[in-house]
């Protein structure tokens, strides 16, 4: 068979699961702490929040790949504790994964704005 070729599956083959992932400015030895500052004060975090969205039937997985010297990739999955979650309460799934992503972009903007400017970038009106 040609690798050009479509491969056909069985018909109840499993694919493969996917783990949401994204690759970040952030340095692998400072991933954790980052991971850390930026889901502080979140649901994901808050254990009175999850259990009134029922978000305790998911177990949180966050995995740290690095890419390089200055990019990490996050992975972040949750999956359910009780059998059948992930189908019956998919969009909460789905859900907390998007938190999660959304928590890191959050994070990410906050230390862009608070990053001091560089001498060259001087504030207008400021004196040399």
């Amino acid at each position: 068979m040609s690798e050009l070729e479509p491969r056909k599956r069985r018909k109840k083959a499993v694919v493969p699961r996917r783990i949401p992932s994204e690759v970040l400015p952030v340095p692998p030895a400072q991933a954790r702490d980052f991971v850390r500052d930026a889901l502080k004060g979140t649901s994901l975090r808050d254990p009175f929040a999850q259990l009134l969205s029922l978000e305790l039937v998911f177990e949180q997985r966050v995995r740290f790949v690095p890419v390089d010297e200055t990019h990490t990739r996050f992975e972040f999955d949750a999956v359910g504790q009780i059998p059948g979650a992930d189908v019956l309460m998919y969009t909460r799934r789905l859900g907390e994964i998007d938190r999660f992503f959304v928590a890191l972009h959050d994070e990410l903007d906050r230390r862009e704005r608070h990053r001091r400017p560089d001498s060259g970038d001087r504030p207008i009106g400021e004196a040399h």
